[in-house]
């Protein structure tokens, strides 16, 4: 038995054309892998930035409490609550039918209200 032995060196050579082939691919692969570093590195950059070099402080949220009372519709429930920013958004069940009344949270002053009555 003969084993055959593959000689690592024996692909033929490449020509010009070959060469010049693999000289641009190797020229876009540098230039890519160049692009794609410098922007992990200005991402980074500007995340250390941020954390670092915070000057801006953020909105206290803290409110003083405030005692107010507003009006609503004798005999009415609560439904529901929901809160938007600075708004609150109140659904009121009556015998005459549905209100919905929007307040604003700074003021505690009501900014809309709509009525919804049953029909008779």
């Amino acid at each position: 038995m003969s084993k055959s032995v593959v000689d690592d060196n024996s692909e033929p050579p490449l020509d010009a054309a070959q060469l010049q082939l693999q000289a641009k691919l190797k020229r876009l692969l540098l230039f890519s892998s160049g692009t794609m570093i410098l922007g992990m590195i200005a991402v980074f950059a500007t995340i250390l930035y941020r954390v670092y070099y915070r000057t801006e402080t953020p909105p206290s949220t803290v409110v003083a409490p405030m005692d107010t009372q507003i009006a609503v519709s004798a005999g009415a429930r609560i439904v529901s609550t929901s809160l938007d920013g600075d708004r609150m958004l109140v659904t009121l069940e009556s015998s005459r039918g549905a209100e919905i009344l929007v307040i604003d949270l700074t003021t505690m002053k009501p900014l809309s209200r709509l009525q919804l009555n049953r029909p008779d």
